[in-house]
């Protein structure tokens, strides 16, 4: 579907993975390819360049033998459609069905006539991930994670974090989309190793634009200490000196919400003083700084 809505990012691929530099942009066409009414050969998108030649791509998860016999009907039947010979691109994540698909259209008859389809191999594996971890190009980030779908090493990890840190870099309609996508193509591991992830911030890299905020929070806490009243800039910075007595940051937190003219009610009070997490009052009070309710304050 990526490739579909996105055909330059296969011509991307084709420049980046496979060295294979296109003349032209591509422009989808109509997959299924009939000779006659009684067979009909689907590739998974099926692209024509300005020059009438036909450009197929698989997206190969698995071996097919089936499917391999008919990409050779596939190759005659728009070569002799067009009188140009197209491609055909094989994109898959396995080092074996890179093997099994650039020999399966090899075959001989028992006479000796040969016939041999050698596709174009797109494997996304080893080092060519790291090629797909490009900021300059952060749509390709998806297919990195793509290739780590059935592995959870370290450096399987590792590469998804990337791929989810460079996500960031995109429009937000985009970022959302590509970040979608990139869960739905993890294995059900892969995504637990994410959540627990999730719970300790420290285990993924923070991304840009959650730098941006976090120093931007700082900074707008930093001014607003230095220009409070200085009463209740000394009860802050009692509540920090004592930062191992949870009350007083919790009594700290709400003075300065009765500084900045709210009126916390007692539900907030009893939430605030029966609170024993420091990172969550830590959290509450930078938060406190630009809430424009208790209620923004203390999500």
């Amino acid at each position: 579907m990526i490739l579909a809505e996105q055909p330059e990012l296969f011509a991307l691929l084709l420049r980046k993975v496979a060295g294979v530099e296109l003349q032209a942009p591509l422009a989808r066409a109509d997959a299924a390819v009939r000779f006659t009414q009684a067979i009909e050969v689907r590739p998974d998108l099926l692209f024509h360049t300005p020059e009438g030649a036909s450009v197929a791509l698989e997206v190969q998860g698995d071996e097919d033998d089936d499917k391999g016999r008919r990409w050779g009907v596939l190759m005659a039947v728009v070569h002799d459609t067009s009188g140009v010979m197209g491609d055909l691109v094989i994109l898959t994540w396995s080092p074996r069905v890179a093997r099994w698909a650039g020999r399966v259209g090899h075959v001989r008859g028992p006479l000796g006539t040969r016939s041999t389809l050698t596709p174009i191999v797109i494997l996304l594996s080893g080092e060519v991930v790291e090629e797909l971890l490009d900021p300059a190009h952060p749509e390709l980030a998806f297919f990195a994670a793509w290739a780590m779908q059935h592995r959870h090493g370290r450096k399987a990890k590792r590469t998804v974090e990337r791929a989810l840190t460079i996500t960031e870099r995109l429009p937000g309609p985009l970022r959302e989309a590509q970040r979608r996508a990139i869960y739905q193509v993890l294995s059900e591991r892969m995504l637990a190793f994410l959540e627990e992830a999730a719970m300790d911030p420290s285990k993924i890299p923070e991304s840009p634009r959650a730098r941006e905020v976090r120093e931007k929070q700082d900074a707008m806490l930093a001014r607003a200490v230095e220009t409070m009243d200085p009463l209740l800039k000394a009860h802050l910075e009692a509540g920090a000196e004592a930062r191992g007595e949870v009350r007083g940051e919790a009594r700290a937190l709400l003075t300065f919400l009765t500084a900045r003219g709210f009126a916390p009610s007692d539900a907030d009070r009893a939430r605030v003083l029966g609170c024993r997490d420091l990172a969550t009052l830590d959290r509450w009070t930078r938060q406190a700084v630009s809430a424009p309710s208790i209620e923004a304050a203390l999500l």
